[in-house]
């Protein structure tokens, strides 16, 4: 049985979105994961005196959730992230909630694979409305479960 989205199920102009609250959890999570201690996202006396104010999520976390709302959406039928870009414009702090949405803006289909190329284009915004991140996706997707 299939879980997700199927490339032959895909619009142009179709929309996928999901909200979260930025924790200290996750800022402290990313630091050991990513091996970035930096003070930019672990040293909150260090970053009162600096432009930004206070400690700031991490980029790759920030793209790592945005990956994770297009995961979501396809689950078993997304068979690989062919390349990506993201670009940082306003900085995301603990306890902002952000809202990230991707958008499908080309479908180019793959018949020997049974599915296509996916051209996605996203926005991360906090809860102000400011955009933080524009992001540009593409992906293969497949009609059917990978898992068969």
């Amino acid at each position: 049985m299939r879980i997700g989205r199927a490339f032959n199920e895909l619009k142009i102009g179709e929309k996928f979105s999901e909200s979260i609250t930025i924790t200290e959890a996750h800022i402290v999570k990313a630091a050991g994961l990513f091996r970035d201690f930096n003070s930019l996202h672990t040293n909150e006396p260090g970053m009162r005196k600096s432009r930004f104010g206070k400690r700031i999520l991490h980029g790759a976390l920030t793209f790592s959730f945005m990956v994770g709302v297009y995961s979501n959406i396809f689950h078993d039928t997304d068979i690989s992230t062919v390349e990506a870009s993201i670009k940082f414009t306003s900085p995301i702090y603990i306890n902002d909630t952000i809202h990230m949405e991707w958008e499908v803006k080309r479908l180019e289909e793959k018949p020997k694979i049974d599915g296509g190329l996916v051209d996605l284009s996203g926005e991360v915004k906090n809860q102000d409305g400011i955009i933080a991140a524009t992001t540009e996706a593409r992906i293969l997707v497949s009609n059917k479960t990978i898992f068969e």
